[in-house]
């Protein structure tokens, strides 16, 4: 057992200085090591935080995208839906312009038959019979003159119901021979011509 003495005691306190420095090295290195890992999972955490946000990012482009191309795929099919509706708009038009044109045809092949030439010839007849009937009585006392009256309203009908049947009358080779409708041409124009006389508030006994 040593033996405690004052030389003793000084060897033992430099002994404790020259240890020191070696544990406080290594205190340094652990709390150097300790903030290395600290700072190593400092970064891994960083690089978590971006990796997730670059996901946020990339998954907020995706349902972006996914939506703009809903939303063009809609828009395009409201494009297809009103070029279709306006197809059928135009060909209900086209098909009721063509009824209407059949039906206007046929109203003139009726207007152009043998029975209504010669019912034209007819009217014709029967407005010249009232014409001469109307100007024979334009001295009627005034008594009277509603006998005259009522031939002059049936008169300026029948001559209305002639200018319909020729107002129609048009070149057309399914209806006129060249020949005919040289005919019908002069017949429509003589028709149509002025100098025919409406008897409504022009009767006879206005003349001197």
């Amino acid at each position: 057992m040593t033996r405690y003495t004052p030389q003793n005691a000084c060897e033992l306190a430099q002994h404790q200085e020259e240890a020191l420095p070696p544990i406080q090295e290594q205190r340094d290195l652990l709390f150097l090591k300790q903030q290395q890992e600290e700072a190593q999972r400092w970064r891994e955490r960083q690089l978590q935080d971006r990796g997730r946000q670059a996901e946020q990012q990339l998954e907020h482009e995706r349902q972006f995208h996914a939506k703009l191309q809903e939303e063009l795929q809609r828009q395009e099919e409201l494009q297809r839906e009103e070029v279709a509706r306006r197809e059928r708009e135009r060909e209900e038009k086209q098909e009721k312009e063509r009824k209407v044109q059949e039906l206007v045809g046929q109203e003139r092949l009726k207007l152009t038959s043998p029975e209504a030439l010669h019912g034209l010839r007819d009217l014709i007849r029967t407005r010249y019979k009232l014409d001469m009937e109307i100007w024979s009585l334009k001295g009627v006392r005034k008594p009277d003159r509603p006998i005259v009256e009522e031939k002059m309203e049936m008169a300026d009908a029948i001559l209305m119901e002639i200018y319909a049947v020729v107002e129609t009358w048009e070149e057309n080779d399914k209806i006129w021979t060249p020949q005919e409708w040289v005919l019908a041409r002069e017949v429509k124009e003589r028709l149509l011509a002025g100098g025919k006389r409406w008897w409504k508030n022009n009767p006879p006994w206005n003349e001197t």
